[in-house]
């Protein structure tokens, strides 16, 4: 598809490899990338290979969510390589993120019935105990967990119109994701 593209902070990269692509990803310098990459299985076979850029400011996270991720035709959603709004994806998928302050809390309903919260861990890779910032997770069927860096966990929550509840109990910004699957 002839694309290079020099990721930052805040940038996200869709590739949908659809009937088949080449591709390779490394490091720009000298020094390590960190970053997720997340893969779904798209409702739609064959499909051709498509490529798509987001970028959502700190600004724009910092103790809000904010959809990054969701599905092609869903409202909002615009099919453009470098369009505005969330990144379309070919899944039942729909994802947020947020950069929640220390103390505070969110709010977010789940339209699945199940979902998965990922804590990014923006710290550096340490072996050993998980460190760094700190959430509690609690869902309206009354599961609660603590989650730190680099920790995620499946939600299962039984039906649409539930709500996972999030709260920073940590010393420092905590770094979100959340998945609404179907």
């Amino acid at each position: 598809m002839g694309n290079t593209e020099i990721l930052k902070r805040g940038d996200l990269q869709l590739t949908s490899a659809g009937t088949g692509i080449s591709h390779s990803e490394k490091a720009h310098g000298s020094e390590q990338v960190h970053f997720l990459q997340i893969w779904s299985v798209p409702t739609t076979p064959r499909l051709q290979p498509k490529y798509f850029t987001r970028h959502f400011s700190d600004a724009e996270k910092t103790d809000k969510w904010v959809r990054v991720v969701a599905p092609i035709g869903a409202e909002g959603i615009v099919a453009a390589r470098e369009g505005e709004g969330p990144t379309p994806v070919q899944s039942p998928l729909t994802m947020y993120a947020t950069l929640l302050s220390p103390g505070k809390a969110l709010s977010q309903s789940l339209n699945g019935n199940k979902g998965y919260i990922h804590v990014v861990q923006t710290s550096g890779y340490k072996e050993g105990k998980a460190e760094g910032a700190s959430i509690t997770i609690k869902s309206t069927v009354g599961e609660t967990l603590t989650l730190r860096e680099g920790d995620g966990a499946y939600i299962f929550v039984g039906g649409s119109g539930n709500t996972l509840e999030v709260n920073n109990d940590g010393d420092r910004i905590a770094e979100v994701l959340v998945f609404d699957l179907n």
